[in-house]
């Protein structure tokens, strides 16, 4: 996958420790193979941001596909028709495990991950060299909302846990739907709108908003109204996280290796979850499929 100037798309060439931009000229560092395509002026939400999850990734040290990230890619995955020949596809704020884009490798995509954390791609990155599938994948340190890819690179994107961060969530839709091909999907979670989350979960989640960098949740109707602006047309929405998670995540908080028993528990309330994905009544998470329209 080649990778462009966030500034301007200009073409990026150069080997080794950087790159630099042979339309504006701008240079940037390149991290164990990784380009930290990404402006020195962040904003003070973006300096948080890093420093927050830079902090949380950097104590990755194994790569491992948990209970809820197995879960998460069992739903997204065939709706983003993530398969053996499937087009390229690209995560969107990718994390430290590099997960989405390791798995989807493995079944035979030619993916990318990118994210605002250098500790976070840099650590996705060797995993994916120690799982055996570096050569499928690629790994960018960029900020959503300037993405370094051309118009079309990708026939599926996702972006999990990502908007809510976001001071501009209209630009980075913008580029997501911009580097999208027609006909391509983009998987979107959010957290839901308070209205519709558990009293009970109001306050908890009031302070994990704060704590972590939230700027908003949404419902689906706000979801909508964001994709269709940028062109994009609604598929399908899940509403998943039903107060059955909270038991499943005292689960979490008991034991950080499940065994087998446990597991088997974690999967038992997780498909109780799953079957009220049509139901908005007091889920914490909002998931969308959004799809852009085919030329003509």
């Amino acid at each position: 996958m080649n990778v462009q100037c966030p500034l301007d798309r200009g073409p990026l060439g150069g080997s080794g420790s950087s790159l630099r931009c042979g339309s504006c000229g701008s240079t940037y560092a390149v991290v164990e193979g990784v380009p930290l395509l990404i402006s020195e002026d962040l904003s003070a939400q973006h300096v948080h941001q890093r420093a927050y999850f830079d902090a949380e990734f950097s104590e990755f040290e194994t790569y491992r596909v948990d209970n809820w990230r197995e879960s998460f890619n069992d739903r997204m995955f065939p709706a983003l028709g993530i398969a053996p020949g499937c087009p390229s596809y690209l995560d969107v704020g990718v994390g430290g495990s590099g997960a989405t884009v390791i798995e989807a490798a493995r079944v035979g995509a030619d993916a990318v991950g990118c994210d605002l954390s250098v500790e976070g791609v840099v650590s996705a990155a060797r995993f994916a060299e120690s799982e055996g599938v570096a050569s499928r994948t690629t790994f960018v340190v960029c900020a959503a909302e300037h993405l370094p890819f051309a118009d079309g690179s990708f026939g599926a994107a996702s972006a999990v846990a990502l908007l809510e961060h976001l001071d501009d969530d209209d630009l980075a839709v913008a580029e997501l739907s911009r580097v999208l091909r027609p006909g391509g999907r983009l998987w979107v979670t959010v957290p839901h709108a308070y209205k519709h989350m558990p009293p009970f979960a109001w306050l908890p989640y009031w302070l994990h908003d704060r704590h972590i960098g939230h700027k908003r949740h949404y419902d689906d109707t706000r979801l909508r109204a964001l994709m269709e602006r940028h062109g994009l047309r609604h598929v399908d929405t899940q509403f998943t996280g039903h107060p059955v998670k909270l038991l499943q995540y005292s689960l979490v908080l008991i034991a950080s290796r499940f065994d087998r028993h446990m597991s088997k528990l974690w999967w038992k309330l997780e498909r109780a979850d799953l079957r009220a994905v049509r139901r908005p009544f007091w889920a914490l998470q909002l998931s969308g499929v959004f799809e852009k329209p085919s030329s003509g």
